[in-house]
């Protein structure tokens, strides 16, 4: 390690770990570019993101709203 290097505790490592999980997905990083701009319904996402089902939008964003709970 470079003398530069500092020590990172494991909780932080964990949390990075979650947040690289949770938007590590294509669908996940095309669902949050949209909502950027604020809240937007189902069927709006389903026509702006190209070539995802029904299904796995509903996955993906069924997966974010319990991570919310």
């Amino acid at each position: 390690m470079s003398p530069d290097h500092t020590h990172v505790p494991a909780g932080d490592c964990l949390a990075v770990r979650e947040v690289l999980n949770r938007v590590g997905d294509k669908w996940s990083v095309l669902v949050v570019a949209l909502l950027r701009d604020g809240p937007r319904r189902f069927s709006e996402i389903r026509r702006a993101i190209e070539g995802v089902s029904q299904r796995m939008l509903t996955l993906t964003l069924r997966a974010w709203n319990a991570t919310d709970s």
